[in-house]
């Protein structure tokens, strides 16, 4: 800011009074152009009356040479007819009538304006007339009477004479004195024209010029001040508050500047307060940047409206970009992730709005093109009267904290699943030959990432073995899913499976992670996979292809490390050949197929699992069993147990619980063959006993019941319900027998 010189005062004359003696002035002049005008256009209408006057004046006479002429003719008509009556009669009637015309004429001559009186002589010429008029016809009727009628026509003639030259000479001299008026009135009106022409612009060209005058004159009183003030202004804006300006009178521009020179003090009295507190706030800020700048934390300010104002040089080295860079637009879209951009726009603009600490999670990127999760929390910084004039923004990385999040959150799943299968997660107990086969099997898989294929009935623990391989591998530290894809409806399995975005469907009211991100670094089982629907068989075709992922709603790939197993009680060849199960994605899965054996066909083991299984839930029942019946044992033993391990260790469970003293035994109604089983008619053949016989007899009594069946297996005239056992059991005898059910159905 700097001094202004004092401006000179303004003198100068109240514009009201000003505008008020111009407009009198004005009114003078335009009276003064006026008078001239109806002066002028007085005296012309004057001339003009005079031109008529005389002209009048000769019609005047002219009508009454013409009344006289026609007289004398009529009298000369009358005098060569001889006849003295119509003589004496149309004689009177002639006389009343000139001398009527006579009169007119003489009243004409009065009527006429008196700058137009006729000549003196005009008048005595028509009075001399009139007054001859009487004797010249007594004279005239006199000769008739004597029937002197050549007399007559003398007279006549040698009156009409006289009357004749004295006639013309009349309406000459006339003649002669209305042209010489006509002319002096004409000059005058066209001298009286000439002054018109030049009283009418010049009085318009002084009113002009009086008035062009004045405005300038009002029109300088007016803008010198308000430049004045225009100068004063920009002065002001420049902050130099020093100005002043002067201006003598009690007008509007007068009153105006006094406002101005109150109102630039105030403001030099505002400038010099807020000039000390900015310089405080100045060294406070330099405090606080300086603070932020050895802070490791990502701080950045940004205005009301949500506008870049300040970074810190942290947050500028982790995005790579310059102040300039923050400071424009798009740094949002720049630094936040595609998937989270509109989420977090929507969410920091509705924070914005209002005047309340909130905080944004969303992912960031770094300058090398890696991303993060990031916690923003915005607080809002208030001025004196409450209103929010910045938020400051503090970035904290949770990256890690978002990762054992969703770890804790796979763990606590499958948890709750091992929980929900408590029951089925016995240890493998047995010895027989099939059994240490498979367990040699595992034993040889558990250590690689190949993909194993588990194939057995239902309840002969596929689930153990698909654990037994995880636990074994080097993946046993993390995640084991299992998903049973039977139990999921086909419409919520891909979204099960690979997740979904928010909004993906109807229902899809935020973001989930599929299975497969769970699983990301350990084990994935899928049970039942024959039961895949085809379009999520193409999905899972392509995550064993390509190893990695799409959630439903997205097109971004997720790159994923999860081992698969699978596991069925479905004949898979058979489905392949039906058409109902994809060949490329069976051959993907069967890199390493392990069939389970049947508790049929390890009958050996049934001893040890029948102990196992007591003591197991004996000590959950708080019961002590030592002794099992013998003929349990044979019960156990001839049983054909199409439920497998499940089916014995619902029975175990069951024998225990009603069991009242220390020896251990069953109903043997629980183990009686249902009429299914054991039908022996309609072609039935019986099975129960079919994991005593050999390959071959097994072999020649499915496909005898094939044959009866027209190669239908399943159903009430199927070849399971004829050979007395359930459809999977079958369908698992037919795959390791090479049995193909086409063979036997009808063509």
């Amino acid at each position: 800011m700097k001094a202004v010189e004092t401006i000179a005062p303004i003198r100068r004359v109240l514009i009201g009074t000003r505008l008020r003696w111009c407009f009198i002035f004005v009114v003078l002049l335009m009276t003064v152009g006026n008078g001239l005008l109806l002066w002028q256009f007085s005296y012309v209408r004057h001339q003009r009356e005079h031109l008529l006057g005389v002209d009048q004046e000769l019609i005047a006479v002219l009508r009454f040479q013409t009344h006289l002429r026609s007289f004398h003719a009529k009298l000369n008509e009358l005098a060569q007819s001889q006849n003295i009556v119509d003589l004496v009669q149309q004689s009177t009637e002639l006389q009343n009538s000139l001398i009527a015309h006579a009169s007119e004429t003489q009243a004409a001559f009065a009527a006429l304006p008196p700058s137009a009186k006729p000549d003196p002589t005009v008048l005595a010429t028509l009075e001399a007339i009139q007054s001859s008029l009487p004797g010249h016809l007594e004279a005239i009727r006199t000769l008739a009477s004597t029937g002197d009628w050549t007399a007559l026509r003398v007279r006549l003639k040698n009156q009409v004479e006289p009357l004749e030259s004295l006639s013309t000479e009349l309406v000459q001299n006339v003649d002669r004195t209305v042209a010489a008026d006509r002319t002096v009135m004409l000059a005058s009106i066209a001298q009286a024209q000439q002054r018109l022409m030049w009283i009418i612009p010049l009085s318009l060209f002084v009113t002009l010029l009086f008035a062009i005058l004045l405005g300038v004159v009002i029109t300088e009183s007016i803008t010198h001040p308000l430049k004045r003030l225009m100068e004063g202004s920009r002065a002001l804006a420049r902050g130099e508050f020093e100005h002043e300006i002067p201006i003598d009178g009690k007008d509007e521009l007068a009153h105006l500047s006094t406002v101005f020179n109150e109102t630039a003090g105030r403001l030099r009295h505002l400038y010099d307060d807020l000039r000390g507190r900015e310089e405080k706030l100045r060294e406070s800020e330099h405090e606080l940047r300086q603070l932020v700048e050895f802070a490791p934390t990502h701080v950045f300010v940004l205005s009301s409206q949500g506008a870049g104002i300040y970074a810190s040089r942290v947050v500028l080295d982790y995005y790579g970009l310059t102040m300039d860079d923050w400071l424009g637009n798009g740094v949002p879209e720049r630094v936040v992730h595609a998937e989270d951009i509109d989420r977090y726009l929507a969410e920091r603009n509705q924070g914005l709005a209002g005047e309340a600490p909130f905080e944004v999670e969303v992912r960031r990127r770094r300058k090398d093109g890696t991303y993060r999760w990031f916690v923003s929390r915005f607080n809002p910084m208030r001025d004196e009267k409450g209103n929010v004039v910045r938020w400051y923004v503090a970035q904290t990385d949770i990256e890690e904290a978002k990762l054992a999040a969703q770890r804790a959150e796979n763990e606590n799943l499958a948890l709750r699943e091992e929980v929900d299968r408590s029951s089925m997660f016995e240890e493998i107990v047995g010895s027989s030959q099939k059994l240490l086969r498979v367990l040699s099997d595992v034993g040889r898989v558990a250590p690689t990432d190949s993909t194993v294929l588990i194939l057995g009935e239902t309840g002969t623990g596929k689930e153990l073995i698909a654990r037994a391989i995880h636990k074994q591998s080097s993946r046993a530290r993390r995640a084991f899913i299992r998903v049973n894809c039977a139990t999921i409806p086909a419409s919520l399995i891909s979204s099960e499976l690979f997740g979904h975005e928010k909004g993906a469907f109807t229902g899809a009211f935020q973001r989930r992670l599929g299975r497969f991100e769970a699983a990301d670094a350990g084990t994935i089982f899928l049970d039942e996979i024959g039961e895949l629907p085809a379009e999520t068989q193409v999905s899972l075709l392509r995550v064993l292809q390509e190893r990695e992922i799409e959630r439903l709603g997205s097109n971004q790939p997720i790159a994923i490390d999860v081992r698969i197993l699978a596991a069925t009680n479905r004949n898979l060849k058979a489905e392949v050949a039906a058409g109902t199960f994809r060949s490329d994605l069976f051959y993907r899965l069967n890199v390493f197929p392990i069939q389970i054996p049947s508790l049929r066909e390890r009958a050996d083991d049934i001893p040890l699992l029948v102990e196992y299984l007591i003591d197991r839930y004996g000590k959950r029942a708080g019961k002590r069993i030592r002794n099992i019946q013998k003929r349990t044992l044979e019960l156990f033993a001839a049983y054909d147990w199409p439920g497998n391990i499940r089916e014995l260790q619902n029975v175990v469970e069951r024998a225990v619980l009603l069991c009242d003293g220390e020896t251990f035994s069953v109903d043997e109604s629980w183990l009686r063959q249902s009429p299914q089983q054991e039908a022996q008619s309609s072609g039935a053949t019986p099975m129960r006993r079919l994991g005593r016989l050999d390959s071959e007899q097994e072999r020649n009594l499915i496909e005898d019941a094939l044959r009866a069946s027209n190669g239908r297996v399943s159903g009430p005239l199927g070849a399971a319900a004829k050979l007395g056992i359930p459809r999977q059991t079958l369908e698992s005898k037919m795959t390791s027998l090479g049995i193909s059910k086409n063979r036997f159905q009808p063509s």
